[in-house]
């Protein structure tokens, strides 16, 4: 059912990426609850302009996200981005999320439990996000959970 619900995810993308496109990394690295220490690997997929259109670096965002308590799988849209030294220093993203705990995951979050929903991230150099999720797995655990971080990039 989770491969199922990634794969649409990707495919629906995939059809709304247009066929002149620029790609750009989309990294940062983070602390927070419940992965503690992470990193975001991704691109961000950003429709090209032309000379008389101005660029604000929107555009689609795709992350895997390990961390010690887990790891984040991240889709979502980028408004505004401004890169600088292989990362979005400014920026806004809003992703739908699927979260998969292990180890001891910070926030009294129990591992080996799946969670989806949204996360907002605003970088200004620093980043910081802040997320709601809901509890898809059976077994024990919160059945809702918010998620935060701080960290460098978008």
């Amino acid at each position: 059912m989770r491969a199922l619900a990634v794969s649409v995810c990707v495919l629906l993308i995939a059809a709304a990426v247009p066929a002149a496109a620029e790609v750009e990394p989309a990294l940062s690295a983070e602390i927070g609850s419940p992965l503690k220490l992470s990193a975001n690997l991704g691109i961000r997929v950003a429709p090209a302009v032309g000379e008389d259109e101005a660029d604000y670096g929107r555009g689609f965002l795709i992350q895997a996200q390990p961390g010690l308590g887990g790891i984040a799988l991240n889709v979502g849209w980028v408004p505004v981005a401004l890169p600088a030294w292989g990362t979005q220093a400014v920026g806004l993203g809003i992703k739908a999320r699927y979260l998969r705990t292990w180890g001891d995951p910070w926030g009294g979050i129990e591992p080996d439990q799946d969670y989806v929903g949204a996360e907002v991230g605003l970088a200004w150099i620093v980043k910081i996000s802040a997320g709601v999720l809901t509890r898809v797995s059976s077994g024990g655990g919160q059945k809702t959970i918010f998620t935060w971080s701080i960290g460098v990039g978008l």
